[in-house]
């Protein structure tokens, strides 16, 4: 008998002899197959009993892909286990058919779905839709085609993959020694049974490879794994790094697929059977491929856990580095979380001894990271002052000061509030009636917001004319390359932003207008970089945070200060410019992390957020409450459309996700109106 997969199943009662709907003959063993549906409908996501004729008695194995009949419809499913007894009275409906021989939902594919779904109280089938793409048949036939490749001769012997794949010389000693472990670990991986998988997040600086020496160093973590047979996956926020990823795998192309979502159907579903099935070790994606099924995973490689792009907009609203932490606990898989910034919750994990911390020293920073540059008072109250024209005369090689010669970056804000806005009639900044800085609008008829104090208001006057009628004072990218274009007419002026976004350019004088998210790798590094703006998403729990990683974004771009590179910063928000000026996310999440816990506020506690009609959302908090009492503290209540976000203890965890999928399968069945569930939601404050 097949060994049963990882899933709650009612309980079977005995039955006399199994008869199948239209006469067909069931198989003679194991007759009864329990089918998960394809289906969006809470309620629906169980397995159901169908009958195996005799004549796909060879084909229908757990695991694979069936065709059924459900309410008079013919729907897609896979095959959860057989048995020899069912529930159900009467005839079963046969399978109607078995799609592909290919087992897809394996115990190891299924138990960790069931985990993710467990984690964000959400269904099976949602979590199915989000890991295994759409099938493929010439996608598939080509992949299970293609014959594993042999481990390139680089592996083979510890001293060639040193030399093919070396950790970069200007890392940290910790680096060093976590690459180190990460392959003994590897190496004596079954021979060290129980022995904890190494784990850290490491936070780099530009160093000799501005912008890419994360590469170098996931690289050599990768290879350390895969020498010793295990199977590696690496996942990167958006297509730029997918690229410059791919140009340096080398030796270890041929072990690799990629999985995203601007891939086709045939080749996502042939790089995942690839994966899936062992011919290919080392799978490198987007958010797409976070769950992608990896057998003996051994390393998980995450670069910049904070990035949008993480989030994921469908149920059950899962974030890839939360799949990446769950994946190496269940999967007992090593961890290495890159990153040039440091979140509040992967510093969380840091503290509670978790995973390790690798960073520099203070020195090391100065040494490794450009020289922040801030522009002279006198001139700070100016968009674009003197210091922006001659931190790039210089870098352009026009002027007898010593310093790097190259392209120069120039980041503008694209989203969030507007830095400044100023009164439409008389032309006065409109500030903050608390504590005089500027005010930030989310457009020219508010809200408005205060970056220093926090203040948050719907409503405005100008101080001097008392009118409510504002405009925004920042220019934006095409401004911006018209003013440079003038200044700098003897050098080009590239423009990076919307649909024109720039993967690269070369290692020549330049000036580089992006905006923020779309700034392009240089060879060798920037020479120098000027941040414009004040680079600040608007008023929300995390709205510094976010702005510093979008600002060190731009300068882990840019060559260190040992080689002469600059970045001038006209941020105006104290806390962005104190962490730029220090090039320390460590040090500045370590206290927004203190404050949060003395607040308790997430990460320093979970969250689940309600939304729908208000009677709706009362009657599913009251069902959840009366599962789970004194478990919930409310945080926040909105309106338009009516939703509430609540607080709950990691302790509580498993019983709050429990309690809210319960309730909301019973209301599906019931036919109650949808009250949508998020578990941790993604800038819920």
């Amino acid at each position: 008998m097949d060994e049963p997969l990882p899933l709650d199943l009612p309980a079977p009662a005995v039955a006399a002899g199994v008869r199948l709907r239209g006469g067909a003959e069931p198989a003679e063993e194991l007759p009864v197959a329990q089918v998960l549906l394809e289906a969006s409908v809470p309620h629906l996501a169980r397995p159901f009993d169908y009958g195996v004729p005799a004549t796909l008695d060879a084909e229908a194995v757990p695991g694979v892909r069936v065709r059924v009949r459900f309410s008079g419809r013919l729907v897609s499913g896979f095959l959860v286990s057989r048995s020899t007894e069912t529930a159900h009275t009467g005839e079963l409906a046969p399978l109607e058919r078995v799609v592909s021989a290919l087992p897809v939902l394996t115990p190891a594919v299924l138990a960790l779905l069931q985990a993710v779904a467990d984690r964000w109280a959400g269904t099976l089938p949602d979590v199915l839709r989000l890991a295994v793409p759409a099938r493929h048949a010439a996608g598939e036939r080509s992949a299970l085609a293609a014959q594993a490749p042999a481990p390139p001769e680089e592996l083979s012997r510890p001293e060639r993959r040193t030399e093919s794949f070396p950790v970069p010389a200007d890392q940290t000693a910790d680096v060093h020694a976590f690459i180190a472990a990460l392959g003994e670990w590897a190496a004596a991986r079954s021979e060290a049974e129980g022995s904890a998988p190494p784990r850290a997040a490491a936070a780099l600086t530009p160093g000799d490879e501005p912008g890419t020496g994360w590469i170098g160093v996931g690289l050599a973590a990768a290879a350390a794994v895969l020498a010793a047979g295990r199977s590696v996956l690496w996942v990167v926020p958006d297509h730029r790094e997918l690229t410059a990823l791919t140009a340096r795998l080398g030796p270890l192309g041929p072990l690799t697929v990629r999985l995203s979502a601007d891939q086709g159907p045939q080749a996502r579903w042939s790089a995942w059977v690839r994966a899936h099935t062992g011919a290919a070790r080392l799978v490198i994606g987007t958010r797409a491929a976070s769950l992608a099924s990896l057998p003996d995973l051994g390393l998980v490689l995450l670069l910049e856990d904070g990035s949008d792009h993480y989030a994921e907009p469908r149920a059950p609203y899962p974030h890839a580095r939360e799949i990446c932490l769950l994946r190496s606990r269940l999967q007992d898989a090593a961890l290495l979380l890159l990153g040039t910034d440091r979140t509040v919750e992967v510093q969380r994990l840091a503290e509670s001894g978790w995973l390790a911390s690798l960073e520099r020293g203070r020195a090391e920073r100065r040494e490794t990271a450009p020289l922040v540059l801030i522009p002279r008072a006198e001139s700070a109250a100016e968009r674009m002052p003197p210091d922006v024209f001659e931190v790039i005369r210089d870098a352009l090689g026009r002027s007898k000061r010593e310093t790097a010669v190259g392209p120069v970056l120039v980041q503008v804000p694209r989203a969030g509030y507007l830095p400044v806005v100023a009164c439409a009639r008389c032309g006065d900044l409109l500030v903050c009636p608390r504590c005089e800085a500027h005010l930030s609008a989310a457009g020219p008829t508010g809200p408005f917001a205060c970056a220093r104090c926090g203040l948050r208001t719907g409503h405005a006057q100008c101080g001097r004319c008392r009118s409510e009628r504002f405009r925004a004072v920042v220019r934006g990218v095409e401004r911006t390359v018209e003013e440079l274009n003038r200044a700098f007419s003897g050098f080009p002026v590239l423009r990076s932003a919307g649909e024109e976004i720039l993967h690269s350019v070369p290692d020549e004088p330049s000036v580089v207008v992006a905006t923020t998210g779309a700034e392009p790798y240089a060879e060798g590094g920037y020479a120098a970089a000027v941040l414009l703006d004040t680079l600040w998403p608007g008023p929300g729990l995390d709205g510094i945070e976010r702005a510093v990683s979008r600002r060190l974004r731009a300068l882990s771009l840019v060559r260190a200060a040992s080689h002469g590179g600059r970045a001038l910063v006209l941020d105006d928000t104290p806390a962005v410019v104190r962490t730029l000026q220090t090039f320390d996310p460590v040090g500045a999440a370590a206290a927004v992390l203190a404050d949060r816990r003395a607040t308790r506020l997430p990460p320093a506690v979970r969250t689940l957020q309600l939304r729908g009609e208000r009677r709706d959302v009362t009657a599913f908090l009251a069902e959840v409450e009366a599962q789970v009492p004194a478990a919930l503290r409310l945080l926040l209540t909105e309106e338009e459309p009516h939703s509430r976000l609540l607080a709950f203890d990691y302790g509580y965890a498993a019983e709050v996700c429990a309690a809210v999928r319960a309730v909301s399968l019973r209301r599906s069945a019931a036919g109650e109106p949808i009250v949508r569930h998020v578990v941790d939601p993604h800038r819920a404050l």
